[in-house]
């Protein structure tokens, strides 16, 4: 657990200075899934996965995502956020875990590919090249 204890405090401290909260906002839980504490603004859950299982090994999932103001480009600020971070701790894959109409569409706007329908992923490096040509 200690080793994603930077991983957690990088992704505290960019909600932190996003969404000026003053307190702590995120934490990691024993099986390794990072996750923000109730508030009204965000709701965030991340599970880190280094095994291949349904997504690729070495892939950081979003379970959930969620913001109170939507459409607004608060989750495509932090896909870029959340691909730097997985490129210098050596995650190669960003996953999304059981998409909505929404959120599959999120998906397919930035280029990831269905896993199955309902889950779909991606490289860090296609994420990144797919924001540099923005």
């Amino acid at each position: 657990m200690i080793e994603y204890e930077e991983l957690r405090a990088d992704i505290d401290r960019y909600l932190m200075e996003r969404f000026k909260y003053r307190k702590s906002l995120v934490y990691l839980t024993i099986d390794n899934v990072i996750t923000t504490r109730r508030n009204n603004r965000i709701d965030l859950y991340l599970r880190i996965r280094k095994v291949e299982s349904l997504f690729p090994p070495d892939c950081l999932i979003i379970a959930r995502l969620g913001f109170s103001k939507e459409r607004i480009g608060h989750g495509t600020h932090f896909l870029r956020f959340l691909t730097e971070i997985a490129l210098k701790y050596g995650f190669r894959h960003i996953g999304i875990e059981c998409t909505n109409t929404k959120s599959a569409a999120f998906a397919k706007k930035l280029g990831f590919c269905s896993i199955d329908g309902e889950n779909y992923t991606i490289s860090t490096n296609n994420l990144m090249s797919h924001f540099s040509m923005e």
